[in-house]
């Protein structure tokens, strides 16, 4: 099961009720932290939350954005975007081509990692067919691989001093050219935001409940497309908060 944690800076009592965001059944809980609680105060409110949550059977949480007391969470688990931005790295590579040349399937991208991982492979292979070449940037087995790619697709491969429009990075350590786009530890998307065509949903916290979405097969990656995030962004009002 999993809950989502409503955050007002304000005067209230938590409470704990059900909320259905699309496919998805949260367990939703209240907590209320208004100017000058005190740290006890504080710790005990957030101790409360999570006993109810727990004993409802919640082991992850969706949290709002910039949520400042995630880590002093000890029972429950934050919902990560991480593995859904990873899985979906060929959709960010194209939006992000999308903004910085009109003709995408001229464009060229740099998937980067430390070593070969599973992630950078699918990405390279959805995006063949979608763009004019791609860069290799793996230590080592990347230009075998890049090779591969070449014998397979017939797609011209950048060499690495070569230049390109995007860069996606499954790890540490690129050598970041153009949008770039860093889909480990934090990642970042170089001020892109994901959404689901025809899905309105709370914009505090929408990336996380995109990814339990993704999880459940809820929605697809035909679905999914991109804006920057200082556009003008499609969001459902909450009529709880």
């Amino acid at each position: 099961m999993v809950g989502r944690i409503r955050f007002y800076q304000e005067k209230g009592r938590g409470s704990v009720g059900v909320e259905y965001l699309g496919a998805l059944t949260l367990i939703t809980a209240a907590l209320y932290v208004p100017p000058g609680l005190s740290q006890r105060r504080l710790n005990r409110r957030l101790a409360k939350l999570e006993r109810q949550l727990a004993g409802m059977g919640v082991g992850r949480v969706v949290l709002p954005e910039g949520f400042p007391y995630a880590d002093r969470l000890g029972r429950l688990r934050p919902v990560d975007t991480l593995g859904f931005y990873r899985a979906v790295a060929d959709v960010l590579a194209l939006e992000a081509l999308s903004r910085v040349r009109a003709d995408v399937e001229q464009g060229s991208v740099a998937l980067s990692a430390p070593w070969l991982c599973p992630e950078l492979r699918r990405t390279a292979q959805r995006l063949c067919t979608q763009v004019r070449a791609i860069r290799i940037d793996v230590p080592q087995e990347g230009e075998d691989y890049a090779r591969w790619l070449q014998r397979q697709y017939g797609l011209p491969v950048v060499p690495r001093s070569g230049q390109v429009d995007v860069t996606v990075a499954f790890g540490p350590g690129e050598r970041a050219q153009g949008w770039t786009l860093r889909l480990y530890d934090r990642p970042r998307l170089g001020g892109l935001r994901l959404y689901a065509r025809d899905l309105e949903l709370p914009r505090d916290c929408n990336q996380q409940l995109l990814a339990l979405l993704w999880e459940g097969g809820a929605v697809r990656r035909e679905d999914l497309y991109a804006l920057p995030t200082t556009a003008e962004e499609p969001h459902r009002e909450d009529p709880l908060q």
